[in-house]
């Protein structure tokens, strides 16, 4: 049954994510969701938030998978490029002088021409050879430092998604918490907007919806 605070008009756009899904028609879902999100976050139904973020993981997870799955070397981009750029499923290095900025756009880039990717974004090497990885989202960046790859031209897919969850774990640590439920769920909805492949992220502001519906008056 769609929770109580749950309009009709939200349920409709939840019930047509959920046959997008049943498709693995991943960005429509994806789309979707992302709009039902914000509107119920707006109405602060946040027992249907959860709902709504745990079938947002199930999109993103469908799309990150479909984009790791790739056989394809990781491709290293490191020049400027359009925005009508021909993007092919797999994963993605920004390195300088792109900066994050530029590993966002390309995300958003692929996700508007339906194309699996996982992107991510790497600074200058810092003085005790480690590599800055860095995303960018509206809560300014998420950054790590990190081994590099044993060979910096061809990096290995392992070296990718050991990155990939360093950020994820790192995004976690920006959250305070001192903070109520419902603040530490806003910072987390930015986080996701700035990592949307990080799978604890979403399982995490499931969790802090069910804290933030005890708490609301």
């Amino acid at each position: 049954m769609p929770p109580a605070e749950r309009t009709k008009a939200i349920q409709n756009l939840v019930d047509k994510a959920i046959a997008a899904l049943a498709k693995e028609d991943w960005f429509q879902a994806e789309r979707v969701l992302d709009r039902v999100l914000a509107m119920s976050h707006g109405r602060r139904d946040y027992l249907g938030m959860a709902e709504i973020i745990d079938l947002l993981s199930q999109a993103r997870g469908g799309r990150r998978k479909q984009a790791l799955a790739s056989r394809k070397a990781i491709r290293i981009i490191d020049e400027e490029f359009a925005d009508t750029m021909a993007v092919e499923p797999g994963r993605y290095l920004v390195q300088p002088p792109l900066v994050g900025a530029d590993a966002r756009r390309l995300r958003l880039v692929a996700c508007a021409a339906e194309v699996p990717v996982v992107v991510l974004c790497r600074e200058p090497t810092t003085q005790l050879g480690l590599i800055p990885i860095v995303a960018i989202g509206p809560l300014g960046a998420v950054r790590t430092k990190i081994k590099p790859p044993r060979d910096q031209s061809k990096p290995a897919a392992a070296w990718f998604r050991g990155a990939l969850l360093s950020l994820g774990e790192v995004a976690v640590e920006k959250l305070n918490p001192e903070h109520i439920a419902s603040r530490r769920l806003d910072a987390a909805l930015g986080l996701l907007d700035t990592l949307p492949e990080d799978e604890a992220l979403h399982r995490l502001a499931i969790d802090l919806c069910a804290e933030a519906a005890n708490e609301d008056p």
